[in-house]
């Protein structure tokens, strides 16, 4: 095994989906890529959002109305979420800066093993298991569209407005099948990305501060070492500090509005699903469309969450590390630098999704909500 540390690999997948999903031009046949790329936003992270909600208006039941809203406003935000990364595309770039330098900073045995056995799992997890929930969703909406046509009630995947009669003909009912179905697909690999991204870097975050801490407390310990090298890794230990809250404040920057969305819309979206596995789902394809997109409502919001829970409680555990370390025994300059890095270390660092932090307090609104919304609904059945 190579003793060469590549953490920006973990997200590899990332970066294929974003060339496939026209965000990462090429080198060649730029001109290409981007008439690709601008039709693929126009028709699908655009265009697909707008055609559910203009046939949101169209909805003539009360069955059509619950079905499409969760879709609705899935969909939305995830056409925002996709435009708030591109958006800010040059700070992901920023990040893998960083996080390449920490990698180059990690040079001990034990440091490379820990970061390989315990970091980098939960970042595989994460990505592996919304991909495979996501594409469970797209299968099993994809197939409980074509049992039901199979059993002579053809319709699309959700009620939408297209610019024809989509039952007036064969050929008109391929097309908008194969739009809705195409274009969810795009969607839901935009899904996975948006919401993977967030989620894998607060947890590689979480797991660099972590880190630092025990490199910290390890400082003045080693009796082979002078105090002027001991003073020399306080400094060293102070930029990877201020590294990572660079770190923090770029990926703040990039998913703190489409956070504080998804959290709102998490709460309408589980109370809606619930409704209507309740009072409308009757095959199990359905079913198991609508218990999937449940927990993938759950998914988007609870890794965030926790790993911002743990994220901030890192940070603060550096003012506890950097007294853990063998300070008294140190050099005036060493305790100086350390009494400066200590009073940066008492402020709670935390990321937010502009009015909320992202942490469990987050998650358990979410779930208030959507119970409120629930029981509020079904009161009025």
């Amino acid at each position: 095994m190579s003793d060469e540390l590549n953490t920006s690999a973990l997200f590899k997948p990332h970066f294929i989906a974003w060339r496939i999903l026209g965000m990462l031009p090429p080198q060649k046949y730029r001109p290409l890529y981007w008439t690709y790329s601008v039709l693929l936003n126009i028709f699908v992270t655009i265009g697909y959002p707008l055609h559910l909600i203009f046939g949101l208006f169209t909805s003539s039941t009360m069955y059509e109305i619950i079905q499409n809203v969760a879709i609705n406003f899935t969909c939305t935000v995830c056409a925002m979420k996709t435009i708030a990364i591109w958006w800010r595309f040059n700070k992901v770039d920023v990040m893998f800066k960083i996080i390449r330098r920490q990698d180059e900073r990690f040079t001990t045995p034990e440091e490379i093993s820990h970061l390989r056995k315990v970091v980098y799992p939960p970042v595989r997890r994460i990505i592996v298991l919304f991909s495979i929930l996501c594409t469970f969703i797209g299968i099993s909406g994809e197939s409980s569209v074509l049992v039901t046509g199979l059993l002579g009630n053809w319709n699309l995947m959700y009620k939408a407005y297209f610019p024809f009669d989509v039952f007036a003909s064969t050929r008109n009912y391929i097309f908008a099948h194969l739009y809705q179905f195409i274009g969810i697909s795009y969607l839901i690999l935009q899904n996975v990305v948006n919401d993977t991204f967030g989620a894998s870097h607060l947890c590689l975050l979480r797991s660099q501060v972590q880190m630092l801490n025990m490199r910290v407390t390890k400082i003045g310990h080693d009796a082979k070492k002078t105090k002027a090298e001991n003073n020399q890794e306080l400094l060293e230990c102070i930029k990877v500090h201020k590294d990572l809250l660079e770190y923090r404040r770029q990926l703040e920057e990039i998913i703190s509005i489409y956070m504080f969305f998804q959290i709102l819309v998490a709460a309408v979206n589980m109370c809606v699903v619930l409704v209507f596995i309740i009072l409308f789902v009757k095959d199990i394809f359905t079913l198991a469309y609508y218990v999937s997109y449940l927990t993938s409502m759950i998914l988007e919001v609870l890794p965030s969450c926790y790993y911002g829970t743990l994220l901030e409680d890192e940070f603060q555990d550096l003012a506890y590390a950097l007294f853990s370390c063998n300070w008294p025994d140190q050099s005036l300059e060493f305790k100086q630098n350390l009494r400066i890095v200590a009073e940066q270390a008492k402020r709670r660092i935390y990321v937010t999704a502009w009015l909320f932090r992202i942490n469990n307090n987050a998650f358990i609104i979410a779930c208030k909500n959507a119970y409120t919304l629930f029981a509020l609904v079904m009161n009025f059945k």
